[in-house]
């Protein structure tokens, strides 16, 4: 099985908890005592979201990995947007959260949301084709409903201090989400809030608004 960075040890995923509970913070239950990378990916996606994605899993444990906080995925994301040049286009991504659920020893389903910038510009999403696959929630919000088999793409555009003219609309946030699993929704209800999560602590000079509700196909 390949491991992803900072991967945890297997945790038992109590998929039953209260919505109540898991809303709670506490760290009292003991689905938090014995899987703080878990609680982390609450943090960052929403623990209704998580509950409800590890329940479409069919597993009863799940292995957590990624989860390394907002604020410093935002951390890494700026350096990596101050020392950036046109002609760079390799760019690092980075797991917000991976979760990997087993049923007898046998991985029953995966979510993973990741971030990096993209080699996509806001300028390329007017074309014909790029119109068809991709829909526009605002003028630095753009979503791909379907860029592959169970996964669903969100860019959004991102001034940060410190960097050259170009970078907001040439280096745009990428957010994906992954999960046979998931549905559209549920699919959305994660990226969206992962999107959220990492934009807030980006101190973008604009802060993309992410909307609430998937956009419509135009």
């Amino acid at each position: 099985m390949m491991m992803l960075r900072s991967y945890g040890t297997r945790v038992t995923a109590i998929l039953g908890l209260a919505i109540g509970g898991l809303l709670s913070g506490c760290s009292g239950g003991e689905e938090r005592a014995e899987s703080p990378k878990l609680g982390q990916c609450e943090t960052l996606l929403g623990a209704t979201n998580v509950e409800a994605a590890l329940k479409t899993t069919g597993g009863s444990d799940v292995e957590v990995g990624g989860t390394p906080q907002a604020d410093v995925l935002a951390d890494r994301l700026v350096r990596e947007a101050k020392q950036w040049q046109e002609s760079d286009l390799q760019h690092s991504r980075y797991t917000g959260c991976r979760m990997d659920a087993f049923e007898d020893d046998r991985i029953s389903g995966t979510v993973d949301v990741s971030v990096k910038w993209s080699v996509l510009s806001l300028g390329v999403m007017d074309s014909p084709e790029n119109r068809r696959a991709w829909r526009q929630a605002n003028e630095s919000v753009y979503v791909e409903p379907e860029p592959g088999p169970a996964r669903m793409r969100l860019i959004a555009a991102c001034a940060v201090p410190g960097t050259i003219a170009s970078q907001p609309s040439d280096l745009p946030l990428q957010f994906d989400v992954a999960g046979v699993s998931l549905g559209t929704e549920l699919r959305w209800e994660l990226l969206s809030a992962f999107a959220r999560s990492v934009v807030a602590e980006m101190d973008c000079a604009a802060p993309p608004v992410i909307p609430a509700a998937l956009p419509a196909a135009g």
